[in-house]
């Protein structure tokens, strides 16, 4: 076969905080298919709303170079009528974001308890400040603090390239969860950003800069893989809701799936 004809192939990169956005379906596909939020009908518009059938909440992906593109966010129309609200930066990556909505979906918030979200950084080996409000990740890259109210932030950077003579660190993206976000979600996330696992992206699609900070993996893994992997979840996802009663799937037409 020649070179042009090989099937496309994914870069297993490592740290994950660092494999930029990659694929936005695996944060709205199983919300849409296997939850059934709403999605907006936003005609000649790049934002994307996806809305739970209750109206509480609702996750907006809106690309601005200059603001958070992610966000979820909680009304205050529950039982406890606190308002949250979690937001992202466009280099996010999308399996990080998915933590937080997979917890939302599959999780009570009273399943939480009074588990401390900063406990996973500290049994993955993050540093931990002596007051305890902020984590540092083993390799400098990402700091998370937790304000006295308890809103939490994350800052990750990475070095601005290998031609300085000494390297800056330069910001990749920020998140910002406010006051309120139930512990679990935050848990999940935290979780998210340190697991090892490495993440598949397109090292063409890569931002420069995070190339340089990052590992890669000889082997690479078939883009099918990680398209197939897509569709996994989505069914998983749908298996587990199960038994939860949700309204029937509202008109018009289905989220695209694969095709053989």
């Amino acid at each position: 076969m020649s070179k042009a004809g090989k099937p496309p192939v994914l870069a297993q990169v490592t740290p994950r905080y660092l494999a930029g956005g990659g694929d936005p379906r695996w944060v709205t596909a199983p919300l849409q298919q296997a939850f059934r939020w709403r999605a907006a009908h936003l005609p000649l518009s790049p934002v994307v709303r996806l809305t739970r059938r209750d109206h509480q909440t609702e996750l907006l992906l809106t690309p601005n170079p200059d603001e958070h593109w992610w966000t979820l966010r909680q009304t205050g129309a529950d039982n406890d009528g606190k308002s949250w609200t979690m937001r992202f930066g466009a280099r996010t990556p999308a399996e990080i974001i998915a933590a937080a909505t997979d917890a939302l979906t599959t999780t009570p918030a009273a399943a939480s308890g009074a588990v401390d979200p900063f406990q996973v950084l500290e049994h993955a080996g993050w540093q931990r400040s002596i007051l305890g409000h902020q984590a540092h990740s083993p390799d400098g890259f990402v700091t998370v603090s937790r304000h006295p109210l308890g809103a939490v932030q994350i800052e990750v950077t990475a070095f601005d390239g290998p031609w300085a003579s000494e390297p800056t660190a330069r910001p990749a993206w920020r998140a910002y969860f406010s006051d309120h976000t139930p512990p679990h979600l935050v848990t999940a996330v935290l979780a998210g950003l340190a697991s090892p696992e490495p993440l598949l992206r397109d090292e063409k699609e890569m931002a420069p800069f995070l190339r340089y900070s990052v590992g890669i993996a000889c082997e690479r893994v078939p883009a099918q893989q990680a398209e197939d992997a897509l569709w996994a979840r989505v069914d998983h996802l749908t298996a587990h809701r199960v038994g939860q009663r949700l309204p029937p799937q509202p008109p018009g037409r289905p989220l695209p799936r694969r095709t053989r």
